[in-house]
Formats: C-alpha cells, sequence, structure tokens
C-alpha cells in the first residue's frame, strides 16, 4: 500500500505562492494592456497535481457595475496561455499550471461591508448625544 507523499500539498503551496508572485510582477510591470489596468492578484490555488491554477483577482479603484471586472476577466483569459508560457522558466517548472481566472468576491463584498461600517462609525461620531435624564 503506497502512502500518498505529504509534499505533494506543501509543494503546490509554494507553486500557488510563485504564480501569485510573477502573475503580479508580470501584470503590473510587463504587460501593457488598459483592459487589465488596476487588477490585483490576491489568491492562487493550485490542484495537487500542479496542473490547474485557480487565480483571483480584485479591481482597483471604481467599478461601477462591474463592468471593468468582466472585461479584465475575459481579457485574463485570452492572455491565460501567454501568461502561462512566460510562468514555466521564472517557476522552473517543465510546464506550469492552466490558468483559470475569476474576480474574487469576498474580497470585494469584505471592502464594501468595512466601508458601510466606516460610513456607520463617522455617523455615530457626527449624531449629537442626548443627555441622560438624572431623574
Amino acid at each position: 500500500m503506497a502512502a500518498k507523499k505529504p509534499e505533494a500539498g506543501h509543494r503546490a503551496a509554494r507553486v500557488a505562492a510563485r504564480v501569485t508572485e510573477e502573475l503580479a510582477k508580470m501584470l503590473s510591470q510587463e504587460l501593457r494592456d488598459p483592459r487589465v489596468d488596476g487588477v490585483v492578484i490576491t489568491a492562487t490555488r493550485v490542484s495537487e497535481d500542479v496542473s490547474q491554477a485557480q487565480v483571483g483577482f480584485v479591481m482597483m479603484g471604481g467599478d461601477d457595475g462591474g463592468a471593468r471586472a468582466k472585461a479584465a476577466t475575459k481579457r485574463l483569459g485570452q492572455l491565460a496561455a501567454m501568461l502561462r508560457s512566460k510562468l514555466a522558466p521564472r517557476l522552473g517548472l517543465r510546464h506550469a499550471p492552466e490558468l483559470h481566472f475569476s474576480l474574487d468576491a469576498s474580497r470585494d463584498d469584505a471592502v464594501r461591508l468595512d466601508s458601510l461600517l466606516r460610513e456607520v462609525a463617522d455617523e455615530l461620531l457626527v449624531a449629537p448625544r442626548e443627555p441622560a435624564d438624572k431623574g
């Protein structure tokens, strides 16, 4: 009975961290495409066999209605093969994982919730306090 290698999960985690780092560099420093301006890679999950990578991202700046995010998702999907081919030598792998990009909605929700909490806190600070009855 062959035991599963304990290093397999660690390898996938290491590759995921490197994919996140290298994609962030490529998107911010090397790729000049207005459709992906403002894209920030937030997290990458790599399959145990390191053949697939799910890459989450958020959009910096305003994105009313999500039009920028939709355009960025589409463009990143189109660029995935090119980005993958550039990743392999940077990661020291014969084959880089196949890239799948998706908007990281949890981060968007967290930012929205944080904004709402700040508004409530500001309103509480500005609202006049009623004096307590001493009677």
